[in-house]
């Protein structure tokens, strides 16, 4: 999971919404890798994960909502929790996306 601000800077209520997320994919927050980036980059990272929610803009031309593979990575882009938390459309199109994912 990559978020766009620091962990410690997460409010309650996106913290609660991320731990619904992955529970909804049947994960919990403890069974992930949560790593902070303000903009997405996966160039640096020893472990490549096969699975990917970006809580972050995507690059130009990639669109989110949509699982993108890249080699061996599919990555989902969404927007940031704190817009996510009032916004029921995108929370549903995350969850198309997720479902497809997982």
């Amino acid at each position: 999971v990559v978020i766009g601000v620091q962990w410690s800077e997460l409010a309650d209520d996106q913290l609660q919404l991320l731990a619904r997320i992955l529970q909804a994919v049947r994960l919990s927050i403890e069974s992930v890798r949560v790593i902070f980036q303000q903009s997405f980059d996966s160039s640096g990272w020893q472990e490549k994960p096969s699975k990917v929610i970006a809580f972050v803009e995507p690059k130009k031309g990639i669109n989110s909502y949509e699982v993108i593979q890249t080699g061996a990575m599919a990555i989902v882009f969404s927007d940031p929790l704190a817009q996510l938390i009032a916004d029921e459309a995108g929370k549903r199109k995350l969850w198309i996306a997720l479902k497809s994912l997982f």
